[in-house]
């Protein structure tokens, strides 16, 4: 057995036990760690695959991402094609909060690479990644919703039309938003 799938199998036997609270304590004690440099960004990787939660495996992503760019140029662009990876063969259990890290990058490249990706998700990761993008966001996220938006507009399939209308209104969201800073 894989080092990593005996670390999955200990996440996994402590998760029901373990509440949200404590789990959100845990990662902030291991990404202290992790910044720190007492523990490796790969330490991370078991929390982004087996936790189910939406902010746990969000911030585990970033804090796997930032951890990794902060390093050589050969060690982010791996991180970043593991995270994809781990998006693609649905490899973490919430596909939708590592897409949603990946996508809050910035990056163009790995923009492009998630936009191969967008059909793959089901209307509920689709959820998960709207109620986790940022308030704020940057205009390459917007420009990204967009586009996705664009893509499955008027679709015949029940799941890519709620897809759609899930998009759709986070883009009414930010539309809001941005007519009330305006506005005062």
């Amino acid at each position: 057995m894989s080092p990593m799938t005996s670390a999955l199998i200990s996440y996994w036997q402590r998760l029901p036990a373990e509440s949200t609270a404590i789990r959100r304590c845990n990662l902030a004690a291991l990404r202290e760690d992790v910044r720190e440099g007492r523990r490796p960004p790969e330490a991370l990787v078991t929390v982004i695959l087996g936790d189910i939660d939406d902010e746990i495996v969000h911030a585990a992503t970033r804090a796997y991402l930032e951890a990794c760019a902060s390093s050589q140029v050969a060690h982010r662009a791996a991180a970043v094609d593991a995270a994809v990876e781990w998006v693609r063969r649905g490899l973490a259990l919430n596909r939708g909060a590592v897409f949603t890290a990946l996508l809050g990058t910035g990056d163009a490249v790995v923009h492009e690479r998630l936009a191969a990706l967008r059909l793959s998700l089901s209307a509920d990761e689709v959820a998960v990644v709207c109620r986790q993008l940022p308030l704020a966001p940057a205009k390459s996220i917007v420009q990204f919703l967009h586009e996705w938006a664009e893509l499955i507009e008027g679709a015949d399939d029940p799941a890519l039309s709620h897809q759609h209308d899930l998009v759709a209104g986070q883009l009414d969201r930010y539309a809001q938003a941005i007519a009330q800073l305006v506005a005062a």
